[in-house]
């Protein structure tokens, strides 16, 4: 296999180059050190090609151990976020119940402070959002008990089953739960709650949570699902007796659709 081949099926765009989790990386490079040293002690000469390894590893995709974001960004002291620009805050910390969903965003660390114009979510978030799905993906079973935690049911009266235009619908025990253009999305606002799990996120209504999901996924720049790049375009949506103009986002890979948002001079404003 070429060497070019192989870098670009080992790097992983959404934890490297300019949407690198430093925290990761920093907590990886100790970690890979501390190992790197232990086994200078019994083979030099093993070290060496370790630790080159393990270097290439972490430019190429961001992390070495597995869960990395994940235990950063929860057990990582607040300090030392913020000092790499990672830091988060409870939003009931933060801002009040009826901030605006930018402000939102801001106080959970989905937004940088200033997210201007063309928000961008925050290497930090993106890195433990991009994990959390990829325990849901292919997965029918965990996307059932994940649909289960949030709706709290019991997951084996979660169906999960295809509707018009690609689109999925998600029911427990007959009742409807909610409705999303692609299981794609339905994994992304999954991600989101256990991305963002905790008493701040828990404490908002579910018409907030969904809205603010919805949002996240319309941002993202990777699909969650094959981690191809999402483009934004215009696009006419029909039902049996109109059309409504959308922009739309998807993944210019699978070709999934992660959000619809009414047309407006609001960075973003998914459909209610």
């Amino acid at each position: 296999m070429p060497v070019r081949t192989l870098v670009d099926r080992l790097r992983e765009p959404a934890y490297t180059e300019s949407k690198r989790c430093l925290p990761c990386t920093a907590v990886n490079l100790v970690l890979l050190g501390l190992a790197v040293g232990l086994l200078w002690g019994l083979s030099p000469v093993a070290a060496v090609p370790v630790g080159v390894a393990g270097v290439t590893t972490i430019w190429l995709r961001g992390y070495l151990v597995p869960g990395t974001p994940t235990l950063t960004r929860r057990y990582l002291p607040a300090s030392v976020l913020a000092a790499f620009g990672a830091a988060s805050t409870p939003i009931s910390t933060v801002v009040p119940p009826d901030a605006d969903p930018v402000e939102k965003l801001v106080g959970f660390g989905v937004l940088p402070a200033d997210p201007g114009d063309d928000p961008e979510l925050t290497p930090s978030f993106r890195a433990t959002w991009h994990e959390a799905a990829e325990h849901l993906v292919d997965d029918p079973r965990a996307i059932s008990r994940a649909v289960a935690a949030v709706a709290a049911v019991d997951h084996q009266e979660v169906t999960v089953a295809g509707s018009d235009g690609g689109g999925v619908v998600v029911t427990a025990d007959g009742s409807w739960v909610g409705q999303w253009p692609s299981q794609t999305a339905l994994v992304a606002d999954l991600a989101t709650e256990r991305a963002l799990a905790g008493p701040g996120w828990d404490a908002l209504d579910r018409a907030d949570r969904v809205d603010l999901a919805a949002r996240i996924r319309g941002l993202t720049e990777h699909c969650p699902t094959c981690r191809g790049p999402t483009r934004v375009s215009d696009e006419t949506v029909e039902s049996c007796c109109h059309t409504t103009a959308v922009i739309a986002v998807s993944c210019t890979d699978c070709g999934d659709r992660l959000a619809e948002f009414d047309p407006s001079p609001s960075p973003f404003a998914p459909e209610s």
